[in-house]
């Protein structure tokens, strides 16, 4: 067994809070705790400096470039974790391809939140998948909070580096998206 993927199996069998970087992308950290892993990605369930829930994150794994954990900013979110009680969010999650991390994330949240980092790391595109087949999908993309814009988006499969959902901000825009509709 690799290295990496033993310690993924011990970080996510005692539930240990991690940081996890990929440097090539940004300079902040995700922090959680590991909820699944295969040879092509890392699932994370995050949590808040608060200790708080803050949705997932599936990423490469070959975008990885270090995991911390103990430390005593981990330890510190840890006590607040454990002080409210706080449990991950973690729905199955289909690790098998890209395309199957974005219809499972789909079908657990009613929409996505898919990076494409290699182009421009501070773009984020959530909304709700219209059609996907191996090579793209068709996102209905429910726009921001200051633009409200929303529109259709196709992507390519290959392009997505990580896929998110259930944080705060991405609840804020799908119930800002759902209330738009109805009105």
């Amino acid at each position: 067994m690799s290295v990496h993927a033993d310690l993924l199996r011990q970080l996510q069998t005692a539930q240990t809070l991690i940081d996890l970087y990929r440097d090539r992308f940004s300079q902040e950290s995700l922090t959680g705790v590991v909820s699944g892993f295969t040879d092509t990605f890392v699932y994370l369930s995050l949590f808040s400096e608060d200790g708080l829930p803050n949705g997932i994150s599936v990423v490469h794994l070959g975008d990885v470039t270090r995991i911390r954990w103990q430390g005593n900013a981990l330890l510190s979110i840890q006590a607040l974790i454990d002080a409210k009680a706080s449990r991950p969010t973690a729905p199955e999650i289909d690790l098998e391809s890209t395309c199957s991390v974005l219809e499972s994330i789909q079908r657990a949240f009613g929409y996505v939140n898919a990076m494409t980092e290699n182009s421009n790391s501070s773009i984020t595109f959530i909304g709700e998948i219209a059609q996907i087949d191996t090579v793209s999908f068709v996102l209905n993309e429910f726009g921001t909070m200051k633009t409200w814009q929303t529109s259709h988006l196709w992507l390519r499969i290959d392009d997505v580096t990580r896929v998110d959902a259930d944080a705060q901000y991405e609840r804020d825009i799908q119930f800002l998206a759902e209330q738009r509709r109805s009105t």
